[in-house]
């Protein structure tokens, strides 16, 4: 669905720019992290909810998982 605003002054370019469409710029928001996933920050709060808890993994165990 196409996103229209309304400009209401004068856009002056006086640097270099570069255009992209709009779903291309908010993937690469999504990638950077720069935008919410309900689902990330559940896990996220949960993950610190546990930490403070004192349930961690140890480093070890997370290498072998990892590697």
């Amino acid at each position: 669905m196409p996103v229209t605003t309304e400009i209401t002054k004068p856009i002056t370019i006086d640097r270099p720019m570069v255009l992209i469409p709009i779903e291309e710029y908010q993937e690469l928001l999504f990638e950077a992290g720069h935008l919410k996933t309900a689902g990330l920050d559940k896990e996220i709060a949960a993950a610190r909810k546990r930490f403070k808890n004192g349930k961690a993994v140890d480093w070890k165990t997370l290498r072998d998982e990892i590697g």
